[in-house]
């Protein structure tokens, strides 16, 4: 079984943490998660990928084991954390890789591969979004609302995706025998989720939005492969 190096690197003045493993030659996979977790749902898939690949998982900034600066002291903008984690790849070396994207991860693995398309050697994703039709106004309603209108009545709504409640019901919805799906994960999940003004930050990434634009649907989804399986908030 490989070993998993776990690494921090400062890029443009945050600390980003990162899982590694694998030969440092060989082919690169980037893991990018997605909300309300982190690189900690790699774990797993890491060691059996870095038998064949170099293996890259970061923690967003305010997620996971990474630099969580204030709300109203960074911008907490899709567009921003693309340009951390492009900064973390330039920072290791890495100039060609295939992405996997969960959730989150999509709208930065859509911007790293608009933004450098030769780089990108395959892309994989689950429950990744790269066409409006992708998001179900059932579900999304409510995030939109507070897109359009910040009042108490639309920020309650969407504060409900950081309770322990759903942050549970993103891991066990659908599954046959919830037994098997560890509590670790959850709660791993919603301690980092709860930390003093985490939640300003998740509310600043509700309110950026994570539609596509629509201009790039295509471009962005060219390569997709689908592969959806968890249901998640984002």
């Amino acid at each position: 079984m490989a070993s998993v190096h776990h690494r921090y690197a400062t890029v443009r003045g945050h600390r980003l943490f990162y899982r590694e493993a694998g030969p440092a030659d060989a082919p690169v996979v980037v893991l990018l998660h997605g909300f309300p977790t982190s690189s900690f749902m790699f774990r797993d898939l890491i060691p059996p990928l870095a038998g064949q690949y170099r293996v890259i998982a970061p923690d967003l900034l305010g997620f996971g084991l990474s630099d969580a600066p204030p709300a109203d002291a960074f911008d907490y903008t899709f567009d921003a954390l693309h340009r951390l984690t492009a900064g973390l790849l330039d920072e290791l070396g890495v100039t060609r890789y295939a992405v996997y994207v969960h959730d989150y991860g999509a709208p930065i693995g859509w911007r790293l591969a608009l933004a450098d398309p030769r780089a990108i050697t395959a892309i994989i994703t689950q429950n990744g979004n790269g066409y409006e039709a992708g998001f179900v106004e059932s579900f999304w309603k409510i995030v939109w609302d507070y897109q359009d209108v910040q009042t108490p009545r639309t920020e309650e709504a969407v504060r409900a995706a950081l309770s322990l409640e759903t942050t549970r019901w993103q891991y066990v919805t659908g599954v046959p025998d919830e037994t098997l799906v560890s509590p670790d994960a959850w709660h791993h999940d919603y301690a980092l989720l709860s930390r003093p003004g985490n939640d300003a930050v998740q509310l600043a990434l509700f309110r950026d939005g994570t539609r596509p634009p629509r201009q790039r649907t295509s471009a962005s989804c060219t390569a997709t492969k689908a592969t959806g399986t968890r249901r998640s908030t984002a």
